[in-house]
């Protein structure tokens, strides 16, 4: 199983690991950003490097299409296995706690003057496709699905975190918090996702090593896109 560490832990890149942070309040600080050029942000004591600038870009563009993906992969699954009571109802679990996670992404967009990237309308389709397709396959490939993007997300996430805590200004610690939180419950559907019989299906290796290969490629395009 993947151990509780403290939100703000930094693993070795090929763990996982969860928190108990909360979703901590609007940082006031965010909203006094003023991004006037790609040099540096200059704003009290907050200056942000080129680089630094850049990654954060990076960071909050393809966290805002990941969790795009998300929710739509869960209404494809619902599409097509919503006519189970107890399916459905875990399936909305997942997904309303998505939206919560989009809404995050799209304050961060906001907050941090970041261009979403071109490819939102590929993750929004391409999600409900991905989700509707693995359900037609059956309850445990579905499953299988969640199984493989929960793994990489929650990679995903943990390497941002490692390279966010590089960055000391106070001025990110709820952006750090707020993608922890995210992690967090993205590792609660994947263990979901196991006890519901994901390493069940059929050619599961080969299913789940698809799905996540096919997310590295979508992170690495919404990234640079």
């Amino acid at each position: 199983m993947f151990s509780r560490a403290a939100a703000t832990r930094i693993v070795p890149r090929a763990c996982i690991c969860r928190s108990n942070s909360t979703l901590a309040p609007r940082n006031p600080y965010l909203k006094e950003f003023k991004y006037k050029d790609r040099v540096s942000v200059k704003n009290g004591e907050l200056t942000l490097s080129a680089d630094e600038h850049s990654m954060i870009d990076r960071f909050v563009r393809v966290n805002q299409a990941g969790e795009t993906a998300a929710v739509t992969i869960y209404k494809g699954q619902m599409a097509v296995l919503g006519h189970n009571p107890e399916l459905r109802k875990l399936l909305t679990h997942m997904r309303d706690q998505e939206i919560v996670h989009l809404e995050i992404m799209d304050r961060h967009i906001r907050d941090f003057r970041v261009r979403p990237t071109l490819l939102q309308p590929v993750a929004a389709v391409g999600g409900y496709v991905l989700g509707m397709v693995t359900a037609l396959m059956g309850v445990e490939s579905a499953m299988t699905c969640t199984e493989a993007v929960e793994t990489r997300i929650g990679n995903h996430y943990n390497d941002q975190l490692r390279d966010l805590h590089q960055l000391k200004y106070k001025e990110l610690d709820e952006l750090k918090r707020t993608i922890a939180k995210c992690r967090d419950e993205e590792l609660e559907h994947l263990e979901t996702a196991v006890e519901h019989g994901a390493k069940l299906a059929p050619l599961h290796e080969l299913q789940f090593e698809f799905v996540k290969g096919g997310c590295s490629l979508a992170i690495w395009a919404c990234e640079r896109i």
